[in-house]
């Protein structure tokens, strides 16, 4: 190609792999997601790192697992932060970087702080600068998720220009505040967080139109993460008959696994508890309960992103940017939803939580194949967009390189994925092999794991790992993991002399 492409990523939070309309999904409708899977390549294997925000994040601006890069969970902040990013390699190369929305590479306490560098910012401070953060060139930036959040960064900032009383809308702190909502929520959707993202991307991509020097944009939404509200009219526009809730506990379905699935179904960690509570999965009765207005509020907020990655689309076209444009997108981690009779993320190892989409699309570049069974992870994603921008990958990058498989070249470039579970520092530490057919789950001080043959029991209902029959099976992906680790060590350069 005769010049480098533009990258652009575009991610949400807590998307689960099936809520896609061309996955057939009762109710939900996503037809420029659909479009884009049709005119390129979409990775109906493709698996997250780490089923939590944090970890997951940073894996995706660094191309390293969550042991390499440290931020293993939520709510911590790695110091000192990543001197390489691959934002920051990109921009090396000549590339112009930007983010935009969510970033949560750190606590979301230190989130604004961070930024700044370490002065206290105001808003004031967001009004009049735009980064470098990360190894972006360029940031615009949210926090928090919807309804219980308090907007700050570059979104209080538009929000306050707009001349609306706009804290009528957030209702973090007040007597009437409930985690647990599901259903509408009253934001206009011009002063949502989906539309800024979307406008400010739009904006983003006319101000690039005619520049000589190709652009990574990284476009970040909160939603689909709980709590559960939609703005109208995406939450009415819903076809609500069509949803179907998903399957939840059935008596004694634990009784196979490690004591920690019992104790996320009752929410009892005292065991595990190290202070700061555990960020897993986890029974939640109130939300059971409304657990069709979830649904419906879920496939609302996902049609609303999927409008504004539409406009996305347009802009690009309109500018003649789309012909030498790479569309990416995923999502950090999926969401249980009721299913098995826990909602979240995190140590549950169902598909639910660790599949997420993957559609990667650009027609002009690379042929258009629609749905891959190919095992993919999003710690690829640093590593292929170095290979796509012609730029050395620097040495310690994990992952593996897509890019043949979207020149199809291959059908497949791995025949295993591994993700790292993390919820705590000391008590809680879990990894899953996934190869096409099976899940291996160990954990670092349990005897017990998991074993489960994902072909003929999709959703885990029978754990295979003390089976005496699967024993053989259990003994070779133990084997195979080893070799994970022994492969994952990252890209080493050539040894060059004996000195």
């Amino acid at each position: 190609m005769s010049k480098r492409p533009n990258i652009l990523l575009i991610t949400t939070d807590q998307h689960r792999w099936d809520h896609l309309g061309h996955q057939g999904t009762p109710g939900i409708s996503t037809p420029h997601l659909d479009q884009l899977a049709r005119e390129g390549v979409h990775f109906n294997r493709a698996y997250t790192p780490s089923p939590l925000c944090v970890p997951c994040r940073n894996s995706l601006l660094t191309g390293k697992y969550p042991s390499s890069h440290h931020a293993y969970s939520i709510g911590m902040t790695v110091d000192p932060f990543h001197s390489c990013t691959l934002p920051g390699v990109l921009s090396e190369s000549g590339y112009h970087t930007k983010i935009i929305g969510k970033t949560h590479f750190v606590s979301r306490v230190h989130e604004a702080q961070h930024m700044a560098g370490d002065q206290e910012p105001t808003t004031e401070f967001f009004r009049n600068w735009t980064g470098p953060y990360a190894g972006f060139d360029e940031i615009t930036a949210s926090t928090g998720h919807n309804i219980h959040a308090d907007p700050d960064m570059h979104y209080k900032v538009f929000l306050e220009d707009s001349g609306q009383d706009y804290t009528k809308w957030f209702y973090a702190g007040k007597p009437d505040y409930d985690h647990h909502w599901a259903g509408v929520w009253d934001i206009p959707e011009e002063y949502h967080d989906t539309h800024w993202v979307g406008m400010e991307t739009e904006n983003y991509i006319e101000k690039k139109s005619g520049d000589e020097e190709p652009w990574f944009c990284w476009a970040s939404f909160q939603d689909p993460h709980e709590p559960f509200v939609c703005p109208e009219p995406w939450y009415s526009n819903v076809d609500a008959d069509a949803l179907e809730t998903y399957e939840g506990y059935s008596e004694g379905e634990f009784d196979d696994r490690p004591d920690i699935y019992k104790r996320m179904l009752t929410r009892d960690f005292k065991p595990y508890n190290e202070g700061n509570g555990v960020p897993c999965s986890f029974g939640v009765p109130d939300i059971t309960k409304r657990g069709k207005a979830a649904l419906q509020a879920t496939a609302g907020m996902l049609a609303f992103v999927d409008d504004r990655i539409g406009r996305m689309l347009k802009k690009l076209e309109d500018t003649g940017q789309l012909e030498n444009t790479i569309i990416i997108y995923t999502s950090d981690h999926g969401e249980l939803h009721g299913h098995h009779g826990l909602w979240g993320k995190g140590l549950a190892a169902y598909e639910d939580c660790q599949r997420v989409p993957l559609i990667i699309s650009a027609p002009k570049l690379f042929p258009a194949k629609g749905t891959t069974q190919a095992l993919a992870s999003l710690v690829d994603l640093p590593r292929t967009f170095l290979g796509l921008a012609d730029t050395k990958v620097p040495q310690g990058m994990q992952g593996r390189d897509l890019s043949p498989l979207l020149r199809g070249e291959t059908e497949t470039v791995q025949d295993a994925v591994m993700i790292e579970s993390r919820p705590t520092q000391h008590t809680l530490y879990q990894h899953t092999l996934i190869t096409a057919d099976h899940k291996l789950c160990v954990y670092r001080d349990w005897d017990e794991g998991e074993l489960y043959d994902l072909k003929a029991d999709p959703d885990q209902y029978t754990n295979l790992w003390t089976d005496p029959a699967s024993r053989d099976l259990r003994e070779k992906l133990l084997l195979r993991l080893a070799r994970q680790h022994m492969q994952r060590e990252g890209e080493v350069h050539p040894r060059i002399n004996f000195g």
